[in-house]
């Protein structure tokens, strides 16, 4: 992983609890699950995955489309920043994205998603990620629109430019 993906949590004003949830770290896929879906229900404001994905999945699983219709977090819904490939892939008529599954929640899931619904590589990715971190919590009363657009006018990378989607309503804003 890329150390701006790292870095992005420095970018958090001070009194904003980070938990951080590693892989590795667990014993199993199914207790990074349970770590991630109780940190979710438990009202996140942002969730910042980084690592690899699919259309439906984080990866090993670790966090699936069936997973976010499972979420109970009500009217306490994070914003989800997914820094990997395909959680945005919307065009596929045989499957619902991780984006998707995330804002159709009956009982929770996301205030809004921004996700890829490409395959790029994690530089650039990166680098977009802890610019959208900063624009955010930047003190200018951004929306997630706002922030979105100037996070992705920051890169070079094409790609990463033209497979990144905000899924919500672009005018909303943190509550922080």
């Amino acid at each position: 992983m890329s150390p701006q993906a790292w870095e992005s949590k420095t970018l958090l004003p001070g009194d904003i609890l980070v938990s951080e949830i590693f892989r590795g770290q667990f014993a199993s896929d199914g207790e990074a699950r349970s770590e991630i879906l109780d940190r979710l229900n438990h009202g996140a404001l942002l969730a910042n995955y980084i690592g690899h994905g699919s259309t439906e999945v984080w990866r090993g699983e670790i966090f699936s489309s069936d997973d976010a219709q499972t979420l109970t977090n009500g009217s306490a819904l994070p914003f989800v920043m997914s820094m990997t490939c395909l959680n945005g892939l919307f065009q596929d008529l045989y499957t619902e994205s991780l984006a998707e599954s995330l804002l159709k929640a009956e009982q929770g899931g996301a205030i809004a998603v921004w996700a890829s619904s490409g395959m790029t590589q994690p530089g650039p990715q990166a680098g977009m990620n802890a610019e959208l971190v900063r624009l955010l919590f930047s003190g200018e009363g951004l929306t997630l629109g706002e922030a979105v657009g100037l996070a992705k006018a920051s890169i070079r990378d094409q790609e990463v430019r033209r497979t990144w989607i905000f899924f919500g309503d672009p005018t909303t804003r943190l509550k922080y």
